[in-house]
């Protein structure tokens, strides 16, 4: 009888943790708030697309690079100095929207 309801919890904990497992998201891919010099505040998704309805911001190239670095920072220390590429860390794909 033990047993069996030892078996049912080991179970169960192994359900809940594969179920975690897969619904992880992955640590390349997130968005984040940037704030450029020039005072625009933007929501940046970088390996990730915008939430429906966000509209990609028209921003001069000086601004996007900006934004582009400032986004990817998270990037550079997941990394680490060597990473393969191409790859979501070192050819990341970066859309901002300005932050509402």
């Amino acid at each position: 009888m033990r047993i069996r309801h030892f078996t049912c919890a080991l179970l169960g904990v192994v359900t809940i943790w594969s179920t975690d497992c897969l619904a992880a998201h992955p640590d390349y891919a997130y968005r984040t708030t940037v704030q450029l010099a020039g005072g625009k505040t933007l929501t940046c998704g970088v390996n990730e697309p915008l939430p429906i309805g966000d509209v990609p911001a028209a921003l001069t190239r000086r601004e996007q690079t900006q934004a582009d670095v400032l986004a990817t920072q998270r990037l550079r220390v997941l990394s680490g100095p060597e990473s393969g590429y191409p790859s979501p860390y070192t050819a990341p794909t970066i859309i901002c929207s300005s932050a509402g």
